[in-house]
């Protein structure tokens, strides 16, 4: 028995022996060799074991590193055209919300603050001035917390300026255009403003899951061909819609008046600062005009130089996590009120629904589904505050000194839980550098004989030019940092470089371990 076990040994020794004197792996054939002294062979096999030891270190940082950080933002290899991209949605806000000939907000507001004379008003006045309020950002001491939806659209629409009012002329590309036919209405938390070469109704929003009580966009566009994600299509004409952008500088520049009536200024709605709110956005955004914009004095001429940003992601990270990558695939994040995924829409519907949840309402300029109720003038303090538990709630500070056990601010910390809005994987936003001078528009109207048409004591115009700064854009892109040949890659030159190890190497394990 001793003898087999001794003769197994013996066996295993001689091919152990074979495989370290014949192995292509660096320093086995010294730990093989009948020649060399014990201590040759304890140093090299130290050796040996210590590069192993190195080597699966290094490997299990790599290993680690993969999941870790497998994307990387780098530069695209060839400049990006603007002509590929849309000309930036715009979106006009008058600082004029109400005009102060159809209702005076400055005295409706003395009237309304004196316990007296308030008992006089009539429901309809009671009811007009709260709506305008809520536009005007007024906090008042008391007031309905809701409102009938329809009719607050009803009064704002009827005491607003209308388009004519605020755009006395228009010019896309070197033609006179018609105002009416470049801009249009759009409700928003700003009330009514007027929108130019964005997504219509039909392409952006799911109507089938809005409310019905009122149109958030007055415009339907139908066979649209550009995408986010795709952009428009190799055989799509110039003229398509939203329409593109054009390398031809100031040449292609979209130009337009605005006009105000000083008679209508009302200075408790909105400051000391008159003239127009005005947001660059994305044509598949619903604009947020009062999250980000610049204003445009009346009285001024303002020089918008645009420069495209664009981040696009790489095929191959499709099959990653979503958490992976940092942004969702127009596939794989429904939202309930936009048929269009972007980092901006998504924000917008997490407001509504931690808002409504919180308030109990939400404001008219969100889009909301017909089962929630919209706030008025009592709940203009929740819906600010609960701008700013959304914006802080994953710090926990706006919320912190809630109580815990408030089912609705439980209910409201679940929601904002969910948002996770990370940006949509094909992105595009517009960078704006801007310039303003006086505008001698009274010269101009004379000089054009149309002073008598359009100069009137109490009237100030404005322009705004818009272009694109250069005709091509460097566009960034998501990519694999580690795809799993670069992590093989990796793997293979470490244990090369450690060990001589190769998949010949492999196969030489396996070839002594059987056929030899």
């Amino acid at each position: 028995m001793a003898t087999e076990k001794r003769n197994s040994f013996d066996s295993v020794k001689e091919y152990f022996t074979d495989y370290t004197t014949n192995s292509n792996l660096h320093g086995l054939k010294y730990i093989g060799e009948k020649q060399r002294t014990l201590l040759e062979k304890l140093f090299w096999v130290l050796m040996f074991t210590s590069c192993v030891l190195v080597c699966g270190y290094t490997i299990m940082k790599q290993c680690n590193k993969w999941p870790e950080n497998p994307i990387i933002v780098s530069f695209a290899e060839r400049p990006t055209p603007v002509w590929q991209i849309p000309y930036p949605a715009m979106t006009i806000c008058s600082q004029t919300k109400v005009k102060q000939t159809k209702f005076n907000l400055t005295e409706y507001r003395r009237l309304f603050l004196n316990n007296y004379t308030f008992a006089n008003f009539t429901e309809e006045e009671r009811n007009t001035f709260e709506d305008v309020s809520m536009i005007c950002n007024l906090l008042l001491p008391y007031g309905r917390e809701t409102s009938t939806a329809k009719e607050t659209i009803d009064n704002l629409r009827r005491l607003s300026p209308d388009m004519n009012e605020i755009f006395p002329g228009c010019m896309w590309k070197d033609a006179i255009s018609n105002c009416s036919d470049m801009f249009y209405e759009v409700i928003t938390e700003e009330g009514f403003c007027y929108t130019f070469n964005s997504l219509g109704a039909n392409e952006l929003l799911r109507l089938e899951n809005l409310h019905k009580d009122y149109n958030y966009m007055a415009l339907d566009h139908k066979n649209i061909s550009w995408t986010l994600d795709g952009g428009y299509p190799p055989n799509s004409p110039l003229d398509s819609y939203p329409w593109r952008g054009s390398p031809y500088g100031t040449n292609a520049y979209l130009t337009f008046s605005l006009m105000a009536n000083v008679i209508d200024f009302d200075y408790a709605c909105r400051g000391p600062i008159q003239g127009f709110k005005i947001l660059l956005h994305n044509p598949a955004e619903l604009p947020r005009v009062s999250e980000q914009h610049f204003i445009a004095l009346v009285s001024k001429q303002v020089i918008v130089a645009v420069k495209p940003k664009m981040m696009t992601t790489s095929e191959g990270l499709g099959s990653y996590d979503p958490e992976r990558r940092q942004c969702y695939l127009q596939n794989e994040r429904y939202l309930n009120y936009f048929k269009i995924y972007t980092q901006s829409n998504c924000e917008m519907e997490c407001l509504t629904n931690f808002t409504n949840a919180r308030c109990g309402c939400v404001h008219f300029g969100m889009p909301h589904g017909q089962n929630m109720s919209t706030c008025s003038v009592g709940k203009i303090a929740c819906i600010k505050k609960s701008k700013m538990e959304l914006a802080t709630i994953e710090m926990k500070s706006a919320m912190a000194a809630d109580d815990e056990n408030d089912t609705i601010i439980g209910e409201a910390r679940e929601v904002a839980l969910r948002c996770k809005c990370l940006p949509a994987c094909t992105s595009i936003d517009y960078e704006a550098e801007i310039s303003q001078a006086d505008y001698d528009w009274k010269s101009l109207l004379r000089a054009l004989a149309l002073s008598r048409v359009y100069e009137k004591k109490d009237m100030l115009l404005g322009q705004v030019v818009v272009f694109f700064k250069e005709a091509q854009f460097i566009a960034s892109r998501r990519s694999e940092l580690f795809g799993p040949y670069d992590f093989l890659a990796n793997c293979g030159g470490l244990l090369g470089l450690f060990m001589g190890f190769s998949i010949l190497s492999v196969v030489e394990i396996i070839y002594f371990l059987t056929l030899r």
